[in-house]
């Protein structure tokens, strides 16, 4: 039997074979079990069974084994001996204290060998008939050959790690977490010199892995490490020596990537177990921290904090299409460093309070708003500097586009004009622009968002208008509220504890005491980052993004959806308001009308005054004379009929004094006296001029002796925004030419009387002298009626009735807002500009047409100097031939200028219509952006008037 396996014993031999069979009652059913006392063993060594009757023998009684089986030596038994043996007593008769006899039997077997193991293929699974070749590989040898061949002075594998030193796993695998954590541990130390963490052992290698292998792993959890601590100097630094609100957004922003990477880590760490789940867990970590890392370093490249905005920006459209976790990382970074400069954007445009020290000239922020000094004319002709707003471009961010960017500086601007002027006006309050409930200021990335955003825009613009019209009506939304917001925004600040009682005092500390021993509250867990990063920072990269239901809009469109909307109703909602103020309370139409009266001469009034004050040689002079009284009379300056030149200031008093204020033609039924002065204080003055044109000046027969004369006006500081210094400066221009032109018509009418008056002492006049009194008339009269007629009101015209729409529209109470269009200040300024730069082109005044206004004042010239010889001859004197001031040579020259003249004008009808740039206004409400405003070219109408017949292009005799 010791040759026999232990399994053999429970083998069944075929019945025959056994001496007893097993069998059960029909009636009842008996309980057996194998009684190895009566059993036989066969010749093969099969043991016969027995059965046993548990009624008798007991259920629980153990059986006796043969001799053969118990004994070693199984020869040496005797067959009889084990068939004599007694029966074993039932089982409560048995003493358990003996050895029995199963145990032996089992302790004589052989214990089962163990199977050796097998090299697993593929190809042993798929065809398990392929006989299985021997591994050829060492590292199938189990990691202690590996690491016996690597230890071989010889090499033989050519690993180079012979004096690798070998660490233990969990500690080395611990070490390299460590290091994602930007920690030291007692494998790797931090070495400030080098910036770098650095092991402590050269080639470190795990049992199984040569250091070569090694290598990879551990240089990405180095420069893990290294990107952590880099990462995490960076954000202590920026609030300490950087504490701009971009960098500070930026820094907040790694912080909490930085946060959420290390919990994440430390959570998913412990079910580390080997090499391959270490470098799965690292991979993505260290892609977002090198990311992060290279996004600092170029930040630190920039100056301004718009500029950090302008790289975000690029980065975010240069990530749309790759990696998806750093696409949203870059969209939220942006949204986040863009929120100080949209908080900003709300406080200037007065969407949003503006908590402690208000935006004002004194304190313009740290945003693109900065205040320059503007010069500005006084009423003396000087120009002086005042502070105001400007737009300081470098400091937008690179994104807004230009017309948006305009607008949002417009706003602001009125709206500080308007809380200046009028704080009384229902859109300067914020408990009622709180009460609109107004969208934030954001980022929108894809449509679904922007049409929500859309949305709320219209519903506060409807919300407000509801309220301004109440308000306006003297109905009052919710009066506790705004009075309680009034209040609050408005009154001084004072200390909380003055007037209350002790107990109330105590009260108050207790409960300060109470909140301050509470934990801080942790607001990580809303953190956009934070749960961006929790939910796909470990995703597989590899798999294909979702499909995308829409197709997203393009980065060019993006800001212009995100901001414009909101800047855009603010708008119109305080331009609509300031528009309002400006034609009912400040009389803007007076204004504009006084221009047109006086600086364009549109006054007929006022021209016939002003050209009898100066010119007409019948009136008192007005100079004051040793021993000579004045007489009391209409006096003027006389300026054809005196040799001193130029007037006093006393003399301009005089001679001028009335001349504005009853000429004037107000719109007001109010008539203008002396307690009701004058629009803007309007009064005659004198020009700043340069030592050449005081020169000039001196010599009243040259056509520049009146160029000092001008008009002082000084608009109120609500129509600022209308009447800049540019504006005025342009009207000081045309007004300038018109005196001229005014002083032409005199002096053509004069020949005309000194050659045929009755008291004229000129009774010859040669063909020359009257060829020249007639086409110089017939000349000046073409100009005049050319720059009167079409120059001037061909173009106020136009701008009239724009006006008049602008003013209709303002006026209009039910007037759907989201198709309004509300013209703000600047854009009436633009439009009043326009009307003047058509009108300066009409008049020969653009610095381009300087070569033709030229050959006008050189006409002009020879026009005087020909008046100068008719008034002589009208007296009786003679002409100064010395001068060469002849009648025909002054009309041959006149004749030559005259031609060059035509002909210049022939040349710009040839060059087509006027064009200049379109107005903000049109860009962002035509949406002609880009294209050019085409004027017609009147100058057309000026040949038709001057050669009607063919004249000047007819030789003509001598």
């Amino acid at each position: 039997m010791a040759d026999k396996d232990p399994a053999d014993f429970f083998a069944f031999p075929d019945y025959e074979q056994c001496s007893k069979r097993l069998t059960l009652p029909e009636t009842n059913l008996e309980f057996f079990r194998i009684d190895f006392r009566d059993s036989e063993i066969s010749k093969n060594g099969l043991i016969s069974l027995k059965s046993v009757n548990p009624h008798v023998d007991g259920f629980f009684r153990l059986p006796e084994f043969p001799a053969s089986v118990n004994s070693n030596n199984s020869n040496g038994a005797n067959e009889s001996e084990q068939q004599k043996s007694p029966v074993v007593e039932p089982l409560h008769n048995v003493d358990l204290q003996e050895p029995a006899v199963f145990e032996d039997l089992w302790s004589q077997c052989h214990e089962p060998s163990k199977a050796d193991a097998e090299y697993k293929t593929w190809d042993e699974f798929l065809i398990p008939d392929n006989a299985v070749t021997t591994p050829l590989f060492i590292t199938e040898a189990g990691p202690g050959v590996y690491d016996a061949a690597m230890k071989e002075l010889e090499d033989p594998l050519r690993m180079g790690s012979t004096n690798s030193s070998v660490v233990q796993t969990r500690p080395y695998i611990a070490a390299l977490l460590s290091l994602a954590f930007g920690r030291a541990s007692n494998l790797f130390n931090w070495n400030e010199e080098k910036a770098s963490f650095i092991p402590k052992l050269d080639e470190m290698r795990i049992s199984g892995y040569s250091a070569d292998v090694l290598k990879g792993l551990q240089e990405r959890c180095v420069e893990c490490g290294n990107a952590t601590r880099y990462l995490s100097a960076y954000v202590q630094t920026t609030y300490t020596k950087y504490p701009g609100p971009v960098r500070i957004a930026v820094a907040k922003a790694v912080d909490v990537a930085l946060l959420a990477i290390q919990k994440n880590l430390g959570t998913r760490a412990r079910e580390v177990r080997s090499l391959l789940q270490l470098q799965l867990l690292i991979q993505p970590i260290v892609s977002l921290l090198a990311y992060f890392k290279h996004l600092i370093v170029e930040i630190s490249k920039t100056k301004t904090e718009e500029q950090i905005l302008s790289l975000i920006f690029k980065e975010v459209q240069i990530r749309e299409h790759g990696n998806a976790l750093l696409n949203g990382v870059t969209r939220d970074l942006l949204s986040r460093a863009s929120l100080p400069w949209a908080e900003f954007t709300e406080k200037w445009i007065g969407v949003k309070a503006e908590n402690g020290l208000p935006i004002s000239k004194t304190n313009p922020g740290n945003g693109f708003i900065k205040v320059e000094n503007i010069a500005v004319m006084d009423d003396f002709g000087f120009e002086m500097d005042e502070p105001d707003y400007v737009l300081d471009e470098n400091r937008m961010p690179e994104f807004v586009p230009s017309e948006v960017a305009t607008v949002m500086f417009e706003t602001g601007k009125t709206l500080r004009l308007l809380r200046i002027h009028h704080p009384d006006n229902p859109v300067c309050r914020m408990s009622l622009i709180a009460e609109s409930k107004p969208p934030t200021l954001q980022w929108h990335f894809d449509w679904k968002s922007i049409e929500h955003f859309h949305q709320e825009v219209k519903e506060y613009e409807k919300r407000l208008f509801e309220n301004l019209r109440r308000w306006s009506a003297g109905e009052t939304t919710t009066p506790g509220l705004i009075g309680a917001t009034e209040n609050k925004l408005n009154r001084p600040f004072t200390l909380q504890f003055w007037g209350h009682s002790a107990a109330e005092i105590e009260e108050r500390l207790l409960a300060s005491i109470e909140q301050m021993n509470k934990p801080p509250a942790l607001s990580y867990g809303e953190d956009n980052l934070m749960e961006l990063l929790d939910t796909r920072l470990f995703e597989d990269t590899s798999i294909a993004e979702e499909a995308i239901s829409e197709i997203p809009p393009h980065w060019s469109l993006i800001p212009y959806q995100a901001f414009e909307p909101l800047v855009a109703v603010q708008a119109r909602v305080i331009n609509r308001e300031y528009m309002k103020l400006l034609f009912s309370a400040h009389q803007l139409r007076d204004h504009l009308s006084l221009q047109k009266q006086f600086q364009l001469l549109g006054n007929g009034v006022f021209c016939s005054r002003l050209s009898h004050a100066l010119f007409d040689p019948d009136l008192d002079t007005a100079e004051r004379q040793a021993g000579i009284a004045l007489t009391g009379g209409t006096m003027g300056l006389r300026l054809s009929g005196r040799k001193t030149w130029p007037p006093a200031s006393s003399e301009l008093r005089l001679a001028l004094m009335g001349v504005l204020a009853e000429s004037y033609l107000s719109s007001s039924p109010e008539p203008v006296d002396s307690k009701n002065e004058l629009p803007g204080d309007i009064s005659f003055a004198v020009r700043d001029l340069s030592p050449e044109e005081i020169e000039k000046c001196l010599d009243p027969e040259s056509l520049e002796a009146l160029d000092f004369l001008r008009l002082s006006y000084k608009p109120t500081a609500p129509l600022s925004p209308i009447f800049t210094t540019v504006v005025l400066l342009k009207y000081d221009k045309i007004f300038k030419l018109l005196l001229r032109v005014l002083r032409m018509l005199y002096v053509t009418e004069q020949i005309f009387r000194d050659s045929l008056a009755r008291t004229s002492n000129w009774h010859h006049i040669d063909n020359a002298s009257l060829r020249f009194r007639i086409e110089a008339q017939y000349f000046i009269t073409s100009i005049s009626a050319y720059f009167f007629e079409t120059g001037l009101e061909i173009p106020w015209k136009r701008f009239d009735t724009w006006l008049n729409g602008v003013e209709t529209n303002i006026s209009k109470s039910d007037l759907d807002h989201e198709e309004a269009r509300v013209i703000s200040p600047d854009g009436v300024r633009e439009e009043h500009e326009r009307m003047l730069d058509h009108i300066m082109h009409t008049l020969l005044l653009r610095k381009r047409q300087q070569p033709v206004m030229k050959l006008l004042e050189d006409i002009f010239t020879l026009i005087l100097k020909f008046s100068k010889v008719a008034r002589l001859e009208a007296i009786g004197g003679k002409g100064n031939k010395a001068q060469d001031l002849s009648p025909k040579s002054l009309y041959n020259a006149f004749k030559k200028k005259v031609d060059i003249f035509i002909t210049v004008c022939r040349g710009l009808r040839e060059k087509g219509s006027y064009t200049e740039k379109p107005t903000k206004d049109e860009l962002m409400s035509d949406g002609k952006r880009g294209d050019s405003v085409k004027d017609e070219n009147t100058i057309d109408m000026l040949l038709v008037k001057l050669e009607m017949s063919g004249y000047y292009g007819r030789v003509r005799p001598n």
